[in-house]
C-alpha cells in the first residue's frame, strides 16, 4: 500500500492528464488517469458502487486472513489483494477517484491504464488462483493414494 501511495503521489505531483512521458518507446508511458470507475474503468459514473464494493472485499479479505493460517504463500497473495484495495479505496475517499497512470502497450494497442494498487490486486488473484488449483491438486493425490487397494 505505501508503495501504490507514494507512486500516486508523485505522480500527481509531476503530470497532469493529457501529458505523457514515453518511458520506453511503443511500450510503457506514464499517463495521468483519473478513474472513477472500477477495475479498467467499467461504469465509470458509479463510484459508490466501487467504494461499497472495496469495502466489502476489504471485510471478506480479512475473514479470508483467519483461515489462512499456516498457508504463507496464500496469505502472502491475500495481502497483497487487501493492500491494493485499500490503496485504491484511499483513493477513493481521499480523492474521489483512483489514480492511474501505467500505460502499458505495444505500439498503437494500449492496455488499460493501472497503478501499483491494481498490479497487487492482479498478481494477488492470480496467485490466489493457482494456489487453490495446486492444492486442490495435492488433495486429490492424497485420496488416491489414501484409498485401500480393492
Amino acid at each position: 500500500m505505501a508503495a501504490d501511495q507514494v507512486t500516486k503521489y508523485l505522480i500527481l505531483k509531476h503530470l497532469w492528464p493529457g501529458r505523457l512521458v514515453e518511458v520506453i518507446p511503443h511500450f510503457f508511458n506514464l499517463a495521468l488517469s483519473h478513474n472513477t470507475g472500477g477495475a479498467f474503468s467499467i461504469f465509470p459514473h458509479k463510484p459508490l458502487v466501487f467504494t461499497i464494493l472495496s469495502i466489502i472485499a476489504i471485510a471478506l479479505l480479512c475473514y479470508l486472513f483467519t483461515r489462512l493460517e499456516g498457508k504463507p504463500a496464500a496469505s502472502f497473495a491475500a495481502a497483497a489483494i487487501f493492500a491494493g484495495a485499500v490503496g485504491n479505496l484511499a483513493d477513493r475517499f481521499r480523492l474521489g477517484y483512483v489514480v492511474d497512470f501505467v500505460d502499458v502497450h505495444a505500439g498503437p494497442w494500449h492496455w488499460y491504464v493501472f497503478n501499483v494498487a491494481d498490479a497487487a490486486i492482479t498478481v494477488g488473484a492470480i496467485s490466489l488462483f493457482v494456489l487453490t488449483f495446486l492444492d486442490e491438486r495435492r488433495r486429490k493425490r492424497e485420496a488416491r493414494e489414501e484409498k485401500p487397494p480393492a
